[in-house]
């Protein structure tokens, strides 16, 4: 139950203050926006309101909105209202109210009046909510939180988070918003999203993916209602930069894309580009490009839109946005009402809005409607025409699209073809006439007028498959196409028309079966691109033709084409070309079962392709070659043919290549003989040459070119006039025939080369002489196509033509052309070498014509010499020169890039020639004088990839010959480039490890080099290559090194130096990696000691040198860094020697180089060393394990501690050194753990050198002091360690020495002496001995005393043997180090140290005599002026003996030793009087009421100071102000006392005081009675003052002696007033404090009253004013009486008449106190007055005069009337 009270109160002390706590209300209320704290505190609510409530008026002038508030926090009732007073619901409604007011007035902060209205708002209705209290420590210290921690609370409080939007939502909503508001909510808000996101990406794909939609899901609600506020476009722009950091930091799905979207659609507007450009980022995030309505619409509302995204493609990107809102409006053309939609689409697209790629994804929606019929279910003849004219605009993106890219053809392109003429005819016939009812006459009219356009015949008309223009087929086709329009099916009008059309004489149909005409007019008309209903139509036409049982004629002239009908992309037109194909198959089987075949003509034999073809080019089959062709072959796919339209092509393709066929399921497989394959292959490749049908051509193209060879005729052979022929087309009318077919010209010549097979030597001269005689634009499209070609079947190509291409493709390449001639050479010549994978043989033959090139400029002088001509200083002479030192470096150029882009890795064999051509770049560097860095970096590059993967590789013999490092030097040398070293550096590096036995002889000038350049360099790459060339050189160089068994620091000396010479220049950064690297490679534990003296010798007296160092070295196990330790102290012993050796290697002494000074410049770093607390964690696990790393750690510590010893022997002449050696020491005594370092303590001090152990010593006592954690094993070995150092002090005449021994034995008796009491005495015994308290050394005695005062606090009461010696030795030491001629700061407070330990442990010991000295021996002290330092010592041993000595003894002591007090002075006695009130205050009111006659007795003797001080008989060594301070503590001890006693106790105590007071020591020695009851009056006015009327009757003891002293008294003395002045005060304080009516009585008032009144007489020798006047004034106070006032009142009349003006003025100023302190109480004695009043005004002295007349103003103002009347 209580713990359940004390949190419920704890609950309402954390909601509410606590309304007793002033002080906290105080400061609450004193927190203040434009007051200061101390003014703020004054002010309460009402004068506060006063000023808000003005500026509030201000603020209402401003904006009308604020008046609002008058009501609510700015009424008058706001003044009453108390938070704390309030509940709940109210508190809420309050915060709303004061959320909408400081959301109006943010924007106007600057302004005065705002910030007095938020004023009150702070001091009035003060509150911070949860989510702010981060905010807390700002508030306090006045400080702006910095925004960094708002973002971080932000992102990690959800409640701060929410909070802010919020916030700034509700802000907006009421339109309070202001630009610095939202740029804060925003600029934080999209910190904190992309903290968030960034958070989330810990975890599994999962974990991140939930946790970002979690973010999500807490932001999307107010960007939802931010983006919707479009009348606050700041806030939606501060939306949209949170969603663009939430799309790209994070992988959303495309629900939530679409619900983003859908939000930042509801806020778009006209002038809203951001809001576009969000949408555009969210749309490219998204994977679908489906949009809802809502963006939709919200997109189309916006005018002008396509030109708005124009504007912004050049910086974002829209192409998917765009994309979206074409496909949106081509998927509403259903529901459209006007063309404007359409037309915006169109526009999109025709400004490049829309992704090429994305192209066929339109085209597929379009011809999703047109399939579906409902083109022409929309009678909107507009609609129509505008879905038509984005068909078309599509139709010409995606032509210009396929012509620039190598997009390949596919259904995009069938579905155009199928439909591009259909559009086409439908607007002719819309533009004619609409297709309703109404216009069927115009449709007729329409039909004959181009029927009358139609020649009657025609003579040159033979084929209109001829390659020959048809002046006819035009007009021709458009009739037909009319004919056979849906339009006129719907109307039945197509059957008539088209037997008009077929009746034409000029198709003369009745010599269809003997001539071509008739037959090759629709053949052409399907394999044009015309619509599929026409197309369809034309077929069909020519099936019921030939469905006539009296066909005599071979028709076979049709199966090419039929084939292409097959593969069109139009269904119709499928289904109509298999239909053709059933009719043919049983007429060609009845030829076959008739045996007629023989017999039958073939059709257009020759005069299908015109006259100019000779009928012997064509091929034809036989009708049992073509009866076997129809029946097995084209009809075995016919059913696939018609689902897929691509499947014909792979089933002719196959049956060609001699696949199985199969007609049914139930038939077996078979593959067609050789020879009919053969035929067929012929008849196809035969027709694919002599057809004009560029849409056939290029159909049969694609299927030929899957077939390589049929028996002995292969596909080249077959085709290859078709090839050579399309290279001498003129180039306009092929445009013209591809236009004309819709064909796109880039594929078509890309099947065109295709024929071309690699085995074909002529074939693959045809395509060489197409790439070498490709000059200009004319044959560009097939100079593309060649090329690609070449690289589909470069692996197959025969090595020899693959070595002639590439030399013809690297001269086009290289040939100093002019500008834009034979760009599309070099281009794709470029393209196809990088391309295609390159022989090693190549690529030799490239590099060795390379120097062959070179030598054409190269100047006769030997290479060695023109390398060492100097740069810059040889230039090309002539023009010729510079030509070919162009061509040259163009060639070298693209070889070298060609090299690096084949891979150099698999082809090794390059190695050499590399080699050459770097040497010739180097060449041809020196004679121009030209910067080559390029041409090196990449020869460089080549060859190092070469060599690492020979690295470890065995299989490989490398030439080491053909390697040339030297030329990797000179690149060093002789080149700034960064990127040259730092490949040569690679190089070298991988070279290294190949072939180490290279590199080894050129190892330093490569450091050297490195220390000038890469080393300084601060980027990572130049890291990684200092790295790596130090991982592969430096660990072969100290291996070959090993192998000639040379010295090791000699053969890398220089390597070193250059080293430490670029230290200063390496990024700071990278210096500890770069060193630890190198140390590493070199070896630590051979070579890092000498990189710490090179280091120190090359940057002395550098701090931060040394620092990195002792880093450098702590970076390593601890036997590392005492090895390191050792042999660099050895080299420091070295420089001393007379004739050094390892440091004259390292560092040469030379010149006035002192080899103490370097050492004393060396020793610091390894006193770093040493103290790294690394080392000595390390150390200390090592010891530990005590392995064998234990073993090696000891042996290293002992021989560095012998080389210290060593190096302090000789420093005895160098004081610099000498301090060096001791702070090593000092670090090496740190090292190790205390138990092991004892064991090394004891040899050492086995040395007779007392100089060592000294330092020894002192380095194990500051060991000791500092080490805060011991194992038990240190405390054993520390207890061991006591008797040698016990020894020391015994044996040792060296002061120092013992001093150290004496603070070590203090150290482990402090720390471990109560594991072993006796040993601690046994060594206090000894330590306390004769010979070590010799009074010979001060500070050795001094050391003694506290080491056994530490010994006395350890040991406690076992220590008690000891003290009947050492107690009294200790009172020597203490008197003789307050003796005049021999005092001793130090010995004094060591005595009292000691004591003090006694007094804590066994203050018993303490008693009679050994208390009484002590007290004895402290007055002395006290009076000796020892200084403050032992004055603080004394007083807190005394402080300490008050407390722990028991009370009797003390006060026993005290009694017995004041006289002693009195005579050292006045600070023994302010000393002695300290303790006398310290005893007091620790006692119970007990132990005080029983020794009441003691107690009584050291006051009386305390209270008889005065008297014996200013006694004549007395050499007083105080003054008055002594004895002043003196009475002070005296009489602060006596009220301490007082107040533990009762009265019936203390009534006996203060009558034997008085007693003593008044009884008079000697009739003649009257000056003794007034010193006694000087003192004493004195502690009456403490008495009176301190305990008031508790022992106000307390002065009827004093009346009488008050009367006898106040009569009798001289004031003529100084000390008589001092008597007078005290009874003066005494009597006041009695006065002041009387509530018992104690002086009302007459017997205590009249004697007082009157002795009192006599004392005005003396006037002349007294103060009135200031002593007098108050005490009279008091007592007419206490003695509140109509008959003492009267009595009182006479007397000082009567005083007004006297002879002395000093007397009356006295009596004057009297009556005016008492006047002004009674008022009209003493008034009422005026008429009494008046008459003495009339004769003062008259007054012969002008200060009585004068003050009569302040006597006068003061009566009349207290009765409030003139006294003038009265006074007449």
């Amino acid at each position: 139950m209580a713990s359940s009270i004390a949190a419920q109160l704890a609950q309402l002390r954390a909601k509410g203050s606590n309304p007793l706590d002033l002080k906290a209300q105080k400061i609450e209320h004193s927190q203040s926006l434009i007051f200061d704290p101390r003014v703020a505190a004054t002010q309460d609510f009402d004068s506060l309101f006063l000023i808000c409530h003005e500026a509030f008026h201000d603020l209402c002038l401003l904006d009308s909105r604020f008046t609002g508030f008058a009501r609510s926090i700015f009424s008058e009732q706001s003044k009453q209202q108390d938070r704390a007073q309030m509940t709940s619901m109210q508190n809420d409604q309050l915060n709303v109210l004061l959320e909408d007011f400081l959301g109006l007035v943010a924007s106007r902060l600057l302004l005065k009046p705002a910030l007095k209205a938020v004023e009150w708002l702070i001091r009035r209705f003060r509150n911070l909510p949860p989510a702010l209290r981060f905010l807390q420590p700002y508030i306090q210290s006045l400080a702006i939180p910095p925004r960094h921690t708002i973002v971080y609370t932000a992102t990690h409080n959800k409640a701060l988070f929410v909070g802010i939007n919020a916030r700034v939502l509700q802000v907006s909503r009421l339109g309070y918003q202001y630009p610095a508001l939202i740029s804060f909510w925003a600029a934080t808000i999209t910190e904190a999203v992309a903290a968030m996101l960034d958070q989330s990406r810990n975890g599994r794909r999962e974990i991140q993916r939930q946790s970002q939609e979690d973010v999500v899901i807490r932001i999307m609600p107010t960007l939802n209602d931010g983006m919707s506020l479009k009348k606050v476009p700041d806030l939606q722009i501060g939306c949209y930069m949170v969603l663009t950091v939430l799309i790209t930091k994070s992988v959303l799905r495309d629900e939530v894309l679409a619900a983003l979207m859908d939000a930042v659609a509801s806020g778009l507007s006209q002038t809203n580009h951001a809001g576009l450009i969000c949408l555009a980022a969210l749309a490219q995030q998204k994977e679908s490009t489906i949009f809802s309505k809502k963006v939709l619409r919200a997109l189309l509302k916006i005018e002008n839109l396509d030109q708005i995204f124009l504007m912004l493609k050049s910086q974002y990107r829209v192409e998917k946005l765009a994309l979206g809102l074409v496909l949106g409006i081509i998927g509403e053309f259903e529901r459209a009402q006007d063309t404007s939609r359409m037309s915006l689409a169109r526009l999109m697209i025709e400004a490049d809005l829309v992704d090429a790629s994305s192209i066929p994804v339109a085209i597929t929606s379009i011809m999703s409607i047109t399939q579906s019929g409902n083109l022409e279910q929309k009678r909107e003849p507009a609609l129509q025409s505008s879905l038509i004219d984005l068909m078309q605009c599509l139709e010409k993106v995606w032509k210009s699209t396929q012509e620039t890219t190598d997009i390949p053809e596919d259904d995009t392109c069938l579905r155009l073809q199928g439909t591009n003429h259909q559009h086409k005819h439908l607007v002719e016939g819309h533009e004619e006439s609409e297709l309703d009812k109404e216009h069927i006459s115009s449709m007729t009219q329409s039909f004959e007028t181009a029927m009358r356009r139609i020649p009657i015949q025609t003579s040159n008309e033979i084929s209109f498959l001829s390659q020959s223009d048809s002046d006819i087929f035009e007009s021709l086709a458009s009739a037909f196409v009319l004919a056979s329009s849906p339009s006129f099916s719907s109307c039945s009008l197509s059957s008539s028309c088209l037997k008009q059309f077929h009746d034409l004489p000029v198709l003369r149909k009745s010599l269809m079966m003997t001539e071509p005409l008739y037959l090759s007019f629709f053949v052409r008309v399907w394999c044009s691109p015309y619509p599929d209903s026409a197309r369809a139509n034309a077929i069909n036409t020519l099936s019921e033709c030939l469905r006539s049982p009296e066909l005599v004629t071979d028709v076979q002239m049709l199966l090419p084409y039929i084939i292409y009908g097959l593969a069109d992309y139009s269904l119709i037109v499928r289904r109509a070309s298999a239909n053709l194909l059933t009719t043919l198959l049983p007429i060609y089987c009845n030829h076959e079962k008739e045996k007629r075949s023989h017999h039958v003509t073939i059709l257009g034999r020759a005069q299908i392709y015109g006259q100019a073809k000779e009928p012997s080019k064509i091929v034809w089959l036989s009708t049992e070659e073509a009866t076997r062709f129809i029946d097995q072959v084209l009809a075995a796919g016919l059913e696939e043919s018609m689902l897929d339209p691509y499947y014909i092509s792979r089933h002719i393709a196959g049956v060609l290549n001699g696949s199985k066929i199969s007609r049914s399921a139930q038939s077996k497989h078979k593959v067609l003989k050789t020879s009919f394959r053969q035929a067929v292959f012929s008849f196809l490749c035969s027709h694919v040459i002599n057809t004009p049908v560029f849409t056939m051509k290029f159909c049969l193209l694609k299927i030929l070119n899957q077939v390589e060879k049929v028996g002995i005729l292969s596909r080249t052979k077959a085709l290859l006039p078709l090839l050579s022929e399309s290279m001498g087309k003129n180039k306009l009318q092929c445009e013209k025939l591809y236009n004309e077919y819709q064909v796109n010209s880039g594929h078509f010549h890309q099947q065109l080369v295709g024929t071309v097979s690699p085995a074909d030597n002529d074939g693959m001269k045809v395509l060489k002489s197409i790439i070498d005689a490709g000059k200009g634009s004319d044959a560009s499209l097939l100079l593309l196509a060649a090329h690609k070609r070449i690289r589909a079947i470069w692996s197959s190509i025969k090595p020899d033509l693959q070595l002639t291409f590439a030399n013809l493709f690297l001269e086009l390449i290289v040939a100093d052309t002019q500008p834009n001639e034979q760009e599309i050479q070099r281009d794709e010549s470029i393209i196809t070498l990088q391309t295609v994978s390159l022989s090693t043989s190549i690529l030799q033959h490239f590099i060795e014509n390379l120097s062959a090139l070179s030598n054409n400029i190269r100047e006769s002088p030997s290479s060695s010499k023109r390398r060492r001509t100097n740069r810059g200083h040889k230039a090309i002479a002539s023009h010729d020169d510079s030509q070919s030192f162009g061509f040259i470096l163009r060639m070298i150029t693209f070889v070298l890039e060609l090299v690096e882009a084949c891979n150099p890795v698999e082809h090794p064999q390059l190695l050499k020639g590399l080699f050459q051509v770097m040497e010739e770049i180097l060449q041809l560097e020196d004679c121009s004088g030209t910067d080559l860095g390029y041409l090196e970096v990449l020869t460089m590059g080549n060859i190092l990839c070469i060599v690492e993967s020979l690295e470890g590789s065995s299989d490989i013999q490398l030439d080491q010959s053909s390697m040339k490092p030297n030329l990797l030097i000179d690149c060093l040398r002789n080149t700034d480039s960064p990127q040259v070293q730092q490949t040569a550096l690679l190089l070298i590096s991988s070279l290294a490890s190949v072939t180490p036995e290279l590199i080894l002889h050129s190892v330093m000038p490569i450091f050297t080099f490195m220390s000038a350049s890469t080393l300084r360099r601060s980027d990572e790459y130049s890291a990684y290559v200092v790295s790596r060339t130090m991982e592969s050189v430096i660990p072969q160089l100290v291996k070959s090194l090993h192998q000639r068994k040379e010295d090791l620091i000699l053969g890398t000396s220089e390597l070193l130096f250059s080293f430490v010479a670029a230290f200063e220049h390496i990024p700071p950064q990278r210096q500890l990696d770069l060193f630890k690297s190198l140390a590493n490679k070199l070896g630590p534990d051979d070579f890092l000691f000498a990189l710490l003296i090179l280091l120190l010798d090359k940057y002395p007296d550098d701090q931060d040198v040394v620092q990195f160092a002792a880093n450098l070295a702590g970076s390593y196990d601890a036997s590392t860094q005492l090895r390191t330790v050792e042999k660099y102290l050895a080299v420091n012993l070295d420089v001393l020697k007379p004739k050094p050796t390892i440091s004259q290697l390292l560092v040469p002494i030379e010149g006035d180089c002192i080899p103490e000074t370097f050492v004393a410049r060396m020793l610091p770093l390894v006193t770093v060393i040493l103290q790294g607390e690394h080392l000595i964690r390390k150390t200390t696990r090592a010891l530990a394990r005590n392995g064998e790393n234990a073993i090696v750690i000891r042996t290293l510590y002992a021989q560095i501690m012998e080389q210290i010893i060593l190096l302090s022997r000789k420093s005895r002449q160098d004081q610099r050194m000498k301090s060096c050696c001791s702070r090593v020491l000092d670090s090496l005594i740190g090292l190790l753990s205390t138990s092991e370092l004892i064991g090394t303590l004891r040899r050492i001090l086995a040395n007779d050198e007392n100089e060592i152990r000294l330092q020894v010593l002192n380095s194990f006592q500051q060991r000791l002091t500092h080490d805060s954690k011991e194992s038990k094993q240190a405390h054993k070995a520390c207890l061991g360690f006591l008797p040698q150092l016990t020894s020391i002090l015994e044996m040792s005449s060296s002061l120092p020495l013992k001093h150290a021994a004496l603070a070590c034995i203090d150290c482990i008796s402090e720390k471990f002496g109560k594991k072993n009491v006796a040993v601690v005495l046994t060594t206090a015994s000894t330590t306390f001995g004769s010979r070590n308290c010799s009074p010979t050394d001060r500070s050795f005695q001094i050391a003694v005393l506290l080491c056994l005062a530490t010994m006395i606090e350890v040991v406690n009461d076992a220590f008690i043997p000891l003290i009947p010696v050492i107690l009294p030795q200790t009172y020597d030491h203490l008197s003789v180090s307050i003796e005049e001629n021999s005092k001793d700061k130090g010995l004094h407070n060591a005595a009292y140290s000691l004591i003090g330990a006694v007094l804590v442990h066994m203050p018993w010991i303490v008693t009679g005599i050994y208390l009484e000295r002590l007290l004895r021996l402290s007055y002395q002290s006290a009076g000796a002026d020892v200084g403050e330092d032992c004055n603080k010592s004394r007083q807190e041993t005394l402080k300490l003996a008050a407390r722990q000595i028991e009370p009797r003894q003390s006060f026993a002591a005290l009694c017995e030793t004041w006289k002693r007090a009195m005579s050292e002075g006045p600070n023994a006695v302010m000393e002695y009087l300290d303790v006398f009130r310290a005893i007091i205050e620790r006692q119970p009111k007990s132990f005080v009421s029983r020794h009441t006659e003691i107690l009584t007795h050291i006051l009386i003797n305390a209270f008889d100071l005065r008297r014996i001080q200013f006694s004549s008989r007395t050499e007083s060594c105080f003054d008055g102000d002594d004895v002043q301070d003196a009475e002070t503590a005296m009489f602060e001890s006596a009220i301490t006392m007082i107040y533990k006693l009762n009265d019936a106790k203390f009534r006996p105590v203060f009558s034997r005081i008085w007693e003593w007071t008044i009884d008079p020591i000697s009739k003649k020695d009257q000056k003794a009675n007034l010193y006694r009851r000087t003192t004493f009056y004195a502690f009456l006015i403490r008495f009176f003052d301190t305990l008031k009327s508790i022992v106000t009757s307390y002065a009827r003891f004093i009346i009488e002696d008050v009367v006898e002293v106040l009569r009798d008294i001289s004031l003529q003395d100084e000390d008589s007033k001092i008597l007078w002045r005290q009874v003066m005060m005494a009597l006041q304080k009695a006065f002041e404090h009387d509530q018992d009516d104690f002086w009302q009585t007459p017997t205590h008032f009249s004697p007082v009253s009157e002795c009192l009144l006599r004392q005005l007489s003396h006037a002349s020798h007294i103060s009135m004013t200031s002593e007098l006047i108050p005490v009279l004034t008091g007592l007419a106070v206490a003695a509140d009486s109509a008959n003492h006032h009267k009595q009182l009142n006479g007397a000082i009349l009567q005083y007004m008449r006297s002879d002395s003006a000093l007397i009356r003025l006295a009596a004057v100023q009297c009556e005016y106190n008492l006047t002004e302190r009674l008022g009209e109480d003493w008034l009422a004695l005026l008429p009494e007055m008046l008459p003495f009043i009339s004769e003062l005004q008259e007054d012969d002295d002008e200060a009585v005069e004068h003050e009569t007349h302040r006597w006068i103003e003061k009566i009349e103002n207290i009765l409030g009337e003139s006294l003038n009347s009265m006074l007449q």
